[in-house]
């Protein structure tokens, strides 16, 4: 057998993988949760009753310097109901609830603002215990410059917990390993 047919062969296989690999897709639709915009996730800071900024948790370097932390995480998401007027919120405490504070309360999508009173779920989802109210929350379009100068989402969030009453104020998470270095963000006006 010749070496021409082979030749040809190949030749025809590459042809044949490069026209069928030239598809072209057309972009594919994204879908948002129910509660979007709201809904996402947020670097936050805690501030109790008399102003001061709750230690979120101390960092240890190997030199046995401690650092306390004041930046953390709150999320807002949608119900497995795709409900257009609630949300799971997850605020964090100190050591209040170690695993945070979880509920569903109301919301406002169209307002951007949400609240309520809800049974705090353990984290097997199952268990309550106790209750903590959103006195008020409300988000506020690319209304933070983030410390890299970025324009973000901001969130305020008043509540109730054990008699005593939190705010927490941030805004939506970046993904910017430089932006979670908490510092005070400016709000535009």
């Amino acid at each position: 057998m010749s070496m021409k047919p082979i030749k040809y062969l190949f030749s025809l296989l590459f042809a044949m993988v490069g026209l069928s690999s030239c598809d072209t897709y057309g972009d594919y639709e994204q879908e948002f949760s129910p509660v979007y915009p709201l809904s996402g996730q947020y670097y936050v800071k805690v501030i109790d009753e008399t102003g001061k900024e709750i230690v979120m948790h101390t960092i240890t370097d190997p030199d046995g310097q401690k650092t306390d932390v004041f930046g953390t995480y709150m999320y807002l998401y949608n119900t497995t109901d795709n409900d257009k007027d609630k949300l799971w919120i997850k605020l964090p405490s100190d050591e209040s609830f170690s695993a945070g504070i979880l509920g569903k309360i109301n919301c406002n999508v169209k307002a951007l603002t949400f609240s309520g009173t809800a049974g705090n779920m353990e984290a097997d989802g199952t268990t309550v215990n106790g209750e903590f109210t959103v006195n008020s929350g409300i988000l506020t379009l690319k209304s933070v410059i983030t410390p890299t100068n970025g324009k973000s989402d901001g969130i305020e969030v008043k509540y109730t917990l054990s008699g005593k009453t939190y705010t927490v104020t941030g805004f939506r998470r970046t993904g910017w390993d430089a932006d979670e270095t908490w510092s005070t963000p400016q709000v535009n006006n």
